[in-house]
């Protein structure tokens, strides 16, 4: 069985963004269309990890992925 957070969802260990810093592959910058959403740390869901790394890269590798499925949005104070 495996671990689960206080919401129930699995943790997600890093990705590996290193295929995506290849010259060859940013000269490109073409994802799959398939859809397996991650939250990341900004609070944004990724549709998948090619779209992950690749806003990881833009972004200088500050970004680290929180779980896997579409990020739950903040509670809003009254």
């Amino acid at each position: 069985m495996k671990a689960t957070d206080i919401f129930g969802e699995i943790p997600q260990k890093g990705i590996s963004c290193s295929h995506y810093q290849l010259k060859s592959v940013q000269r490109k910058r073409v994802c799959s269309i398939r859809v397996s959403p991650l939250c990341a740390s900004n609070n944004v869901t990724y549709p998948n990890s090619c779209v992950y790394c690749f806003a990881n890269i833009a972004l200088d590798f500050t970004l680290r992925i929180q779980y896997n499925g579409k990020c739950r949005k903040p509670l809003v104070p009254l």
